[in-house]
């Protein structure tokens, strides 16, 4: 037999533990707080220093036609490109996928050709399925670009082009996924043209940076509340629609990296095609649009049957679903491209009070039965 202890070793490579007060997992806990306050900042300097090199993108899309965009990812780099979909497709009416690139690098680059821009995404700048994402696509004649917090990255070298995000990430991921999904958005302007669309959803974005360092002192305070509600929980499940599921995704894997507990999102569709709600099972359900708030409603039906507490976030009002629901945020209104920038937010504090108020509490990762 094989021995695979290395191998496992380094898969396995995380410094921190799920015990109830590991230094380490704690002490990273607080750097994504500190690096969540810093959001703001992150998106106007990644969009700043991205002006020229979107100008020169812009010039060299406008000698090619594409029939398909892809961004592929990983973890939160995957959700950040299933978030940005829907803006990109309406700046640019071509078709976007946000792939996971260890599937689209199997399977998906072997279609498209010269008429794909394929967008890899990779915050240490070195992920292997990204590279061979981008390097698959690359030899099937696609224009690969790079996108990176890690300056002098391997993935800001070895394709067609290369963006910055000018983030840190020394906690578990807050402002480079934010970052990085605003200079998805201004990529999508360069691919567009910068036309009459590209300028309208720009000047939205442009104010965003603002209106995050509005809201986030803001949301402190009921999210760290509900997080108290709710740290005794062992699970719990997210789930939403288009953008908005890419925001519940990230919200779970948030809670998944932060506090030791099961957490999955789920298509909000698809909740209702399963007996997925368990009874006490809590849920989060992100439905920051109008096209959401229909099978929003239908979910808290089935919640309050199940007898599992609501969080709903919201922008528009719905009463409805708010008189089922146990804990309501509403966000201010903004397109529902955009919307995942600001529907993050609360789930990422969400995160942070729970992985404190469950270390107070000595709780570390869910007990297993007994076989």
């Amino acid at each position: 037999m094989t021995d695979f202890t290395d191998r496992l070793k380094s898969l396995v490579a995380e410094p921190s533990r799920d015990t109830p007060h590991d230094p380490a997992r704690l002490a990273r806990v607080e750097r994504t707080r500190a690096e969540f306050t810093g959001q703001g900042a992150a998106i106007r300097e990644t969009l700043a220093a991205a002006k020229e090199p979107l100008a020169a993108l812009a010039d060299i899309f406008a000698g090619r036609t594409f029939a398909r965009i892809v961004i592929a990812g990983c973890g939160d780099s995957w959700f950040a490109g299933v978030a940005m979909r829907h803006a990109l497709e309406a700046l640019t009416g071509l078709p976007v996928e946000g792939a996971q690139a260890l599937d689209f690098a199997s399977y998906g680059a072997k279609i498209g050709g010269a008429g794909t821009l394929c967008v890899g995404i990779s915050s240490g700048g070195n992920t292997p399925a990204v590279m061979a994402a981008l390097r698959a696509a690359h030899e099937h004649g696609a224009f690969c670009l790079g996108i990176s917090n890690t300056k002098g990255s391997p993935i800001l070298s070895q394709f067609d082009a290369a963006l910055m995000v000018h983030a840190t990430r020394k906690g578990w991921p807050t402002q480079s996924t934010n970052a990085t999904m605003a200079l998805l958005v201004a990529l999508g302007a360069a691919v567009a043209g910068n036309g009459e669309g590209a300028e309208g959803l720009c000047a939205e974005l442009a104010a965003l940076p603002d209106l995050i360092e509005r809201i986030s002192p803001e949301l402190e305070a009921p999210v760290a509340a509900i997080a108290e509600r709710w740290a005794d929980r062992d699970l719990v499940l997210f789930t939403g629609l288009g953008p908005n599921l890419a925001a519940a995704s990230i919200g779970a894997a948030k809670l998944r990296e932060l506090s030791p507990i099961h957490a999955f999102a789920l298509p909000l569709e698809e909740y209702h095609h399963y007996r997925s709600q368990k009874a006490g099972d809590p849920i989060v359900v992100v439905a920051s649009d109008l096209a959401s708030l229909e099978r929003a409603l239908d979910t808290a039906l089935v919640a309050e049957h199940a007898g599992g507490p609501l969080l709903a976030i919201l922008s528009e009002p719905a009463l409805e679903i708010e008189a089922r629901a146990a804990e309501t945020i509403r966000l201010p209104r903004t397109s529902a491209a955009l919307a995942p920038m600001l529907s993050i937010l609360p789930l990422q504090l969400f995160a942070y009070h729970f992985a404190l108020a469950r270390a107070a509490r000595g709780l570390g990762a869910p007990a297993r039965a007994a076989v």
